[in-house]
């Protein structure tokens, strides 16, 4: 038996994933559920059911999931395990399969003990997303999932659903995804996934900021220059050409509008009067709200679209966007997206925030840089030309830590300086390596805590600040691209936004 927890466990259900054939099942959501049993940290009563149009029946749905991943099992606690994982071939999005489809589900939460608690998660195509939502609705599955006060007070049983992203192409999809899930689900049952906000460092934020009084009394526009969050890749679109060329595609809409906004919301929030998640959410929802939604005239100074062109990367030979399967030969499609927004509000005036995220770039990595001003009176002016300003670095991945850097003294005579940096490195410390994003959230959703996922309004507002530079690229074809080469760190364009603030990237 997989050894226990201090965690209290969550309450018996069953999880039903649609799009279970797709590549994320076997990749994340089936490896998570695993690692989360193997610690006693799934419920004490749970089954999964895998549910899409492939033809596979149990055992060889199990077998499939297995043979992705040999190693990443112990055979057997394995062959314990998979005696909670079933499959249904279904078409979900077609009313006329649910009949069968319930029975099955009905079936399985008695077989395995579950009682009526359903955690539905969507792992599909978002084209799909709506038909489903609706078919669960109709399916009379969802008790409590729409009550504001449960049937049943000393037993309250629960409906969850959990939904990837692509949240929307637009304002006005998204807005239209959430009303279709408010209309079967009530908010706190609603859990939009960003399995960033899953990452040890990011939540590491919230400990950083509020757990520290040494930090805390600098966060703000007296003593902060600017912040850089920054997500590159240094794979290519590797066969998703077709959609990442769609209308929902591109780094602007990937990345920046949801992985990255949410990790900002993180650093510029106010602090919360408590970690409950609705408290969490207020702030982080306040942030969104008062993103700067940008005019016309300023997106060319504030936004840079980039495409990557033919390069190599870490001396591999890779081939340009355009010279992908599915992709346009002329597409305007960014693979790079640079953005300055700014957060008006008291803490943060005035202090620009510089997301950026790419694919085939350089380095892989995902990272927070905060750089304070300097000092009000310079002292030593000799060497202010090579002074450095301050930073604290939050590695998110690789290398998961967080790093200061500040200025100290040379040993010798004489008064020279050098950089120093402080580094806590997060493996090395706590000598475990982080679980996957996707095992934190699976648990927090199987508990309720709604903390790391977003608000319908965290959606609704990002959309908003980011959709005026959508339409602005669609409005004005780019003539130079692609505009920088594979292996590199983006498009010139990148730099000099930079450098007429008279800032630069950190591409260490």
């Amino acid at each position: 038996m997989p050894h226990s927890t201090t965690l209290q466990r969550p309450d018996d259900c069953l999880i039903v994933i649609f799009g279970a054939s797709g590549d994320l099942t076997k990749r994340k959501l089936l490896p998570a559920l695993y690692y989360l049993w193997d610690r006693g940290m799934t419920p004490e009563n749970f089954g999964i059911l895998g549910v899409a149009r492939s033809k596979y029946d149990d055992d060889a749905f199990r077998k499939m999931i297995y043979e992705f991943n040999p190693d990443g099992y112990d055979d057997a606690k394995w062959a314990e395990f998979s005696k909670h994982v079933h499959y249904e071939a279904s078409d979900s999005t077609n009313a006329e399969a649910w009949p069968d489809l319930t029975t099955r589900i009905k079936g399985l939460a008695q077989e395995h003990g579950t009682g009526t608690n359903i955690m539905f998660y969507l792992s599909m195509a978002p084209q799909f997303f709506e038909p489903i939502i609706q078919n669960v609705g109709a399916s009379g599955l969802v008790i409590d999932g729409k009550r504001m006060v449960p049937l049943n007070k000393e037993d309250p049983t629960w409906q969850r659903i959990i939904i990837e992203k692509p949240f929307g192409k637009d304002p006005e999809s998204a807005v239209q995804l959430n009303n279709t899930l408010g209309d079967v689900f009530w908010e706190n049952s609603i859990y939009r996934i960003d399995h960033y906000l899953g990452k040890e460092l990011v939540q590491n934020m919230l400990v950083l900021r509020f757990a520290n009084t040494i930090f805390e009394p600098l966060w703000n526009r007296e003593y902060i220059d600017h912040v850089q969050i920054t997500a590159s890749e240094t794979v290519g679109v590797e066969g998703r050409g077709s959609y990442y060329d769609s209308p929902g595609g591109g780094a602007m809409r990937d990345m920046v509008q949801s992985h990255l906004l949410q990790v900002m919301s993180l650093v510029a929030m106010e602090p919360p009067v408590s970690m409950h998640a609705e408290d969490i959410r207020t702030e982080k929802i306040k942030v969104f709200k008062a993103l700067r939604v940008p005019k016309e005239e300023d997106i060319p100074q504030i936004a840079v679209r980039g495409q990557y062109g033919p390069g190599a990367v870490k001396g591999e030979a890779v081939i340009g966007y355009r010279e992908e399967d599915g992709v346009d030969p002329e597409s305007q499609r960014d693979t790079f997206t640079a953005m300055q927004f700014n957060v008006d509000t008291w803490r943060w005036g005035g202090v620009p925030f510089y997301l950026r995220s790419g694919k085939a770039m350089a380095a892989k990595k995902t990272e927070i840089v905060i750089y304070f001003k300097p000092t009000p009176h310079i002292l030593f002016r000799d060497q202010a030309r090579n002074q450095k300003p301050n930073q604290i670095v939050i590695s998110v991945q690789p290398n998961e830590g967080i790093r200061i850097r500040f200025e100290g003294k040379e040993p010798g005579v004489g008064m020279k300086m050098n950089e120093v940096v402080m580094d806590f490195d997060y493996i090395k410390q706590w000598e475990v390596d982080p679980p996957d994003g996707y095992a934190t959230l699976l648990h927090d959703c199987m508990r309720g805590d709604q903390t790391l996922f977003k608000h319908r309004d965290e959606i609704e507002s990002s959309w908003y600040a980011c959709q005026p530079v959508l339409d602005y690229w669609e409005e004005n074809p780019q003539p130079d691209l692609p505009n920088y080469a594979a292996g590199t760190w983006g498009p010139p364009a990148s730099d000099l936004m930079m450098q007429r603030d008279g800032r630069y990237w950190r591409n260490d």
